[in-house]
């Protein structure tokens, strides 16, 4: 058992120095072509030149110098302005004001708006025989524009009594009717006015 172990350590003794020989066999038989390669590789050298920082200069004082006027204004004088009458030799000259302008011609083609007229045949209405069965009966307003000649140009209903049979009814009575112009300034002119027509039982209208 003895000579095993001791063997064995004799064994791995010899290869631990085979193997330091050979590596310094090769140390010293690949150094002299280390050192060709390095020989033949060229080294370059850049040398860096560090500028030194400039000095700081101290800014110059500089002066304040105020303005001063270069030419100073004289003291005018005072003048007294005298406030004497005027002399009676002065010529007075009246100021012309401008005439009020004039006054703009009214649209006669518009119908001029008028509280009454005159009939020289008045509205004669007829009541409806079905309203008077029904006892419809109000206040009909129409508006009317009367022309130069005197007749009913245009009827319109201003307001209703509230039933249509004594609306129209009181509509053919003003278109029946005749009207006398009415005249301004000497000359006749369309005239707007409001004719109410009544419809009541009591008064036995026709």
């Amino acid at each position: 058992m003895f000579a095993e172990d001791h063997s064995r350590r004799v064994c791995v003794a010899a290869a631990i120095a085979a193997v330091h020989v050979v590596g310094v066999y090769a140390a010293f038989g690949f150094a002299p072509r280390l050192q060709q390669a390095v020989a033949q590789v060229p080294l370059t050298v850049t040398f860096v030149t560090q500028h030194e920082p400039a000095p700081e200069r101290p800014l110059p004082q500089v002066a304040v110098v105020t303005p001063q006027p270069l030419v100073q204004m004289p003291d005018l004088p005072l003048i007294d302005i005298p406030n004497d009458a005027p002399s009676a030799r002065a010529i007075t000259v009246p100021v012309q004001t401008a005439p009020p302008p004039a006054a703009q011609a009214e649209d006669r083609s518009t119908p001029k708006v008028v509280s009454t007229v005159e009939y020289v045949r008045e509205p004669s209405p007829r009541y409806p025989p079905q309203s008077r069965r029904l006892r419809e009966q109000g206040v009909v307003v129409l508006r009317v524009i009367i022309d130069e000649r005197g007749a009913a140009s245009s009827i319109e209903i201003e307001t209703s009594s509230g039933h249509a049979r004594l609306d129209d009814a009181a509509r053919d009575a003003v278109l029946r009717a005749a009207f006398r112009p009415y005249v301004e300034d000497g000359e006749p002119r369309r005239a707007l006015v409001l004719i109410p027509i009544e419809f009541a039982l009591n008064r036995g209208s026709a």
